[in-house]
């Protein structure tokens, strides 16, 4: 059963989660990424290398790109069971490198789901495809660490390996949203045949919404400024952070974005906000280094609150509204959003399965009560 928003505030929640939604990867996106990824790991396992993804794709938190011409980034770890002792983070980087290298060679021209080149960052390898590129990242088990999944990592900017657990992160993040992933995995069982088939990383709770509002609110704010955007990283932790389980989408963004100063944390006159699957790794290093950088994040996040406000606060109807949603999130899929939002409604009334909820709300439900056309809050025909 779905509820229709039958208030301002509600109607304004549900434009936005559907101008997400909008947003999500494809999935034929997806699968072509998947397979990629599946295919470049069975051939580094050649080498007795372990492959597995990391970051959004794993967390379920992908938006579509607003730059780079429309490439998706899938992150992966290349974790080689060798112990530091016999080898440098160089050796681990050239050895990493020489096997992509080598993959690159032998799989180009065979078609649009094949590297198409290859080039090195400051931690890891990049692979790049047609619409999407991999970014491989070197690492070696943690043998000091409690954590099985805990591994060092190559930076050729600093003279140290650096410590992380990219799966342990995972698990973090999904305990922070527990009780809505469950629900939301439990409503999906039917499509998938149980609840155990129902993909993790397919799910979408309002935590997961909410770091993709965040992602695509700084993406349009820092269009001009790509060099000192916010990490995902740093955003994804700091709202999963302050996240409490809210369900509506503009009150769970803004309370999380309000909330965020009160998880980053002053260390010796250091900025830090640490991994919560590592300690010790700081997603806020950068702001030691560039202090404009830590400015610009915090001028961000009140523009986040501005902007919230600004839709739940607007008199002047709907046309305004839209505007105002565009400018923030992107005019294609807040226009996508409305034809969504739209042929949902349109689909159910004409299908009898609009009807009056207790409480006066409508839903869409197996019913035999048809009820007058609604008119959703940000149809650009209603005033």
């Amino acid at each position: 059963m779905t509820i229709l928003a039958d208030t301002k505030e509600a109607q304004i929640s549900q434009l936005l989660g559907a101008t997400i939604e909008q947003l999500d990867i494809t999935d034929e996106a997806f699968d072509a990424a998947e397979r990629c990824y599946l295919h470049l790991g069975e051939h580094l396992s050649q080498a007795n290398a372990q492959v597995y993804v990391q970051g959004s794709f794993m967390l379920g938190t992908v938006v579509r790109p607003h730059h780079r011409d429309g490439e998706y980034d899938l992150d992966l770890v290349s974790k080689l069971d060798v112990a530091k002792t016999s080898t440098t983070q160089q050796e681990l980087k050239d050895r990493v490198g020489a096997l992509l290298n080598d993959y690159h060679q032998e799989h180009v021209g065979e078609g649009c789901e094949t590297p198409i080149g290859l080039s090195e960052g400051r931690r890891s390898w990049c692979l790049h495809y047609n619409k999407f590129h991999m970014d491989v990242l070197p690492a070696i088990p943690d043998a000091a660490s409690i954590s099985t999944t805990a591994i060092e990592l190559t930076d050729r900017n600093l003279r140290y390996w650096q410590k992380s657990d990219p799966l342990t992160y995972v698990e973090w993040f999904r305990t922070q949203c527990a009780k809505q992933l469950a629900q939301e995995r439990a409503r999906l069982a039917k499509s998938y045949g149980s609840v155990n088939a129902v993909p993790t990383n397919r799910v979408r709770t309002p935590l997961h919404r909410v770091v993709q509002i965040l992602k695509r609110h700084r993406d349009i704010y820092f269009a001009d400024d790509l060099d000192d955007r916010p990490p995902s990283s740093l955003i994804t932790t700091l709202a999963g952070n302050a996240y409490e389980g809210e369900t509506d989408l503009v009150l769970a963004t803004s309370s999380a974005v309000q909330r965020m100063p009160m998880y980053i944390e002053k260390r010796s006159g250091q900025y830090w906000v640490e991994n919560p699957a590592c300690e010790g790794e700081n997603f806020a290093d950068k702001w030691n280094e560039y202090e404009s950088r830590r400015l610009k994040f915090e001028n961000w996040r009140s523009a986040v609150e501005r902007d919230l406000d600004a839709l739940l606060l607007e008199t002047e109807g709907t046309v305004a509204l839209n505007q105002r949603m565009a400018k923030s999130f992107g005019d294609v899929p807040v226009q996508e959003a409305l034809k969504t939002l739209g042929a949902r409604a349109n689909s159910a009334r004409e299908s009898g399965k609009l009807h009056f909820a207790p409480g006066g709300r409508l839903t869409i439900a197996a019913t035999a009560t048809v009820v007058p056309p609604h008119r959703f809050f940000g149809d650009s025909t209603t005033r």
